[in-house]
């Protein structure tokens, strides 16, 4: 099985000033590319890799830090933050929809830490019952008009 560097150096081998002055040139099918044993770059793999990112025009000087790690573990959310989301979506069903969608999202058992899935099984209860309440009162107001 080749590798990535073989076939690259494969191309690069392809694509020498030479080759490109002789005439068009027809690249080789990929599965001559598969089984040709290359032989090894000169250039070093940094030297390489620094050529490659010049032609794809990819900053290597400025090295990327690395994403932060995401947490594993939802956090579940306090009462008093969802009463006051629940107080500003009250009256529209569209938004105490996406409520109850983020909601069971973050308090779903199966994303918390074994110790806490209980706790947010009840949590997410709750949340629930209270949302079907505004939910029943938002379509008691519409009915009334």
């Amino acid at each position: 099985m080749t590798n990535f560097a073989t076939i690259l150096d494969s191309l690069e081998k392809a694509t020498r000033a030479t080759e490109r002055d002789a005439g068009p040139v027809r690249p080789p099918p990929i599965g001559a590319l598969l089984r040709e044993e290359a032989a090894p770059s000169p250039l070093s793999p940094e030297d390489r890799v620094a050529r490659i990112s010049r032609a794809y025009g990819i900053d290597r000087a400025t090295p990327r830090e690395p994403a932060p790690p995401s947490p594993k573990v939802a956090r579940l959310p306090e009462r008093e933050e969802v009463l006051v989301e629940l107080q500003r979506a009250e009256g529209s069903l569209a938004k105490l929809g996406a409520l109850r969608r983020r909601l069971a999202w973050a308090c779903h058992p199966d994303r918390q830490e074994k110790s806490r899935a209980r706790q947010a099984e009840r949590l997410l209860a709750e949340f629930n019952a209270q949302i079907d309440q505004a939910v029943a009162r938002a379509n008691a107001r519409v009915a009334r008009r």
